[in-house]
């Protein structure tokens, strides 16, 4: 079981009144009031009387969905406080709808050990507002050279294993994770870049990176390891969640492996399902993340991905950085971009 921590909060006691209540899972989709007593949804109907010390809330227009999930999520915790935390970052989520979030280890020190990912949990515990948990790195120090002691982390609470923001280079190396994380069945969650295609490079390559004479990132770099991970899943009966997927050659790969049944999950961002490698036209360095935007004709093969059911899930991918990280020419920017609160 995936170990979340969540802070202990007063029961709460709320009416909401004339909401559209929206649950596709349960099948649920009407205009009514909902009544919470001590945190539990305990009455759906109309014009219900609220009882003494309840919280009314008027719903009318606005609709009312089960707490998201996102699975990807970058808290900065521990040793990067200053670009976010556990409170800062769980508040951001809670205003943009999210009750549960996935928080990744590219940290300082690295989520690779049983005491700093315990040190993080408990950081959770102290200071969200919402259930928080952490994925532990595949490599130690994400060096991509050696495993990191993944039964240990998973029996501590990981709630999988990455090394997000850098790819395995390594098959030889990935293929010993998914041999170790098989019989503890949690995801490996991979960041797909072969590192030789996209050194130097700032954003998509194509005509928009012509024009600015900015140094081009293929999508092929995303889709060659794309293919590598899919066939040593398949190798190895092992599962792999594939992260910030980017461009239509990688929803092939992975429609592919789906149908040969290799167990194989995935992601978009909503800032790669609504923007184009145009929106950096304007060299505000907001629009320069890690994969970059790409094309309409990628945007689109994501769009009908997410509809198919090839992409699984939408993840933010919320990566706050510092305001001196951002605000210099855009070459010299830090990749990333938040989202928690306008998901």
């Amino acid at each position: 079981m995936t170990r979340l921590e969540q802070r202990e909060s007063d029961a709460v006691n709320v009416l909401v009144q004339g909401a559209r209540l929206f649950d596709p899972v349960e099948g649920l989709d009407v205009t009514a009031d909902l009544l919470i007593q001590d945190g539990k949804i305990v009455q759906i109907g109309d014009k219900i009387a609220a009882p003494i010390g309840t919280r009314v809330l008027k719903g009318a227009g606005k609709t009312l969905l089960p707490g998201l999930v996102d699975p990807h999520v970058h808290l900065r915790v521990p040793g990067q406080e200053y670009k976010e935390d556990c409170a800062s970052g769980s508040a951001a989520a809670a205003a943009g709808g999210y009750t549960t979030i996935l928080s990744m280890p590219n940290t300082d020190p690295v989520i690779d050990s049983g005491a700093t990912l315990e040190a993080a949990l408990d950081r959770a515990k102290e200071g969200a507002v919402i259930q928080v948990g952490f994925l532990a790195a595949i490599s130690v120090g994400r060096a991509g050279e050696s495993l990191t002691e993944m039964r240990d982390l998973a029996d501590r609470g990981a709630a999988g294993f990455t090394d997000d923001g850098s790819p395995i280079e390594s098959a030889r190396l990935m293929r010993r994770a998914l041999q170790y994380v098989r019989p503890l069945n949690l995801p490996l969650a991979l960041h797909e870049e072969e590192p030789s295609l996209t050194h130097g490079g700032h954003m998509h390559e194509g005509p928009v990176s012509a024009t600015l004479g900015l140094g081009g990132w293929p999508g092929i770099a995303e889709t060659l390891m794309v293919a590598r991970d899919i066939r040593l899943a398949e190798q190895e009966g092992a599962r792999i969640h594939l992260q910030h997927i980017s461009v239509r050659t990688s929803i092939e790969e992975i429609a592919r492996g789906r149908e040969r049944g290799v167990r194989v999950s995935s992601e978009a961002s909503p800032h790669h399902l609504v923007l184009t490698d145009r929106a950096v036209l304007s060299l505000d360095s907001n629009f320069k993340m890690n994969p970059p935007l790409a094309s309409e004709d990628d945007r689109q093969a994501l769009i009908e991905g997410l509809k198919t059911g090839v992409i699984d899930c939408i993840a933010t991918d919320h990566a706050p950085h510092a305001i001196h990280e951002k605000e210099v020419p855009f070459e010299a920017a830090a990749f990333g971009v938040t989202g928690l609160e306008t998901a």
